[in-house]
């Protein structure tokens, strides 16, 4: 992107993004949010009464804290760390979060550093994911985990989109890494949601699905049918009195 292409509202557009990104990389600190609090991520936007941030996690309570006070305290920080001006918090809680990627891979990260086996782990989260109702997931473990060489593992179940446009918009993708011992091991998540509609998937709908539409069909058909042979009859009529002539 030229500077010619560069004006005001781009400029503003990009310094907003990289403000959520500064403020998203501040609360995944553990001495900020805590980890069992399970935050996901935030929306920012500004508004004329302030900045509005929703923050996203699996226990907005401990975010939140006794009647308020954590969520007034981690307020006061983003307001003295970014300089914001009147900071707006809410927080929201994440409705399935085994259909959360970024959840399910910090979940793993965590259980791995305490040491649980990296198949045991991998196989009880792939389990909750399909069974909250996804179509495909994919984890990938790699680091030093039972030996001094790295090692990877994949585990896949159901349905994946590893290319094109579909995999770019509707696969979530979370990330997390888990300090051990042994060194770092990185986890990440894909989950193909339930709600995703696959272009190469037909179904053939029941009859009782379409009653409405096959009768409509049916009264189309008649009209259009005494409307031809109406057309047929005047077209006769016209030919025998050209013939009279």
């Amino acid at each position: 992107m030229t500077s010619s292409m560069v004006g005001p509202v781009h400029k503003r557009i990009l310094k907003q993004n990289i403000l959520k990104l500064q403020i998203h990389e501040f609360l995944k600190q553990p001495n900020v949010i805590k980890p069992i609090a399970g935050y996901v991520g935030i929306e920012f936007s500004r508004t004329s009464m302030g900045e509005q941030i929703i923050i996203y996690a699996k226990n907005p309570g401990v975010i939140v804290g006794r009647k308020g006070r954590g969520l007034r305290e981690l307020t006061e920080k983003l307001k003295e760390k970014f300089n914001l001006i009147n900071p707006q918090l809410k927080v929201k809680p994440i409705k399935v979060p085994e259909l959360n990627a970024q959840i399910m891979a910090m979940e793993i990260a965590r259980v791995l550093e305490r040491g649980f086996h990296v198949r045991r782990v991998a196989m009880s989260a792939l389990n909750r994911i399909m069974e909250a109702g996804a179509k495909g997931v994919e984890i990938r473990i790699g680091g030093k985990l039972m030996k001094k060489r790295s090692r990877r593992y994949r585990f896949q179940a159901g349905l994946l989109v590893h290319s094109g446009e579909l995999a770019e918009t509707s696969l979530d993708v979370g990330k997390a890494a888990a300090l051990t011992k042994r060194g770092v091991i990185g986890v990440q998540v894909k989950i193909l949601p339930p709600d995703v509609e696959l272009p190469d998937r037909i179904r053939v709908k029941d009859k009782s699905e379409v009653v409405g539409s096959l009768e409509e069909l049916k009264v189309y058909v008649d009209q259009l049918a005494d409307e031809l042979i109406a057309q047929s009859e005047t077209e006769r009529l016209i030919e025998e009195m050209e013939g009279e002539e």
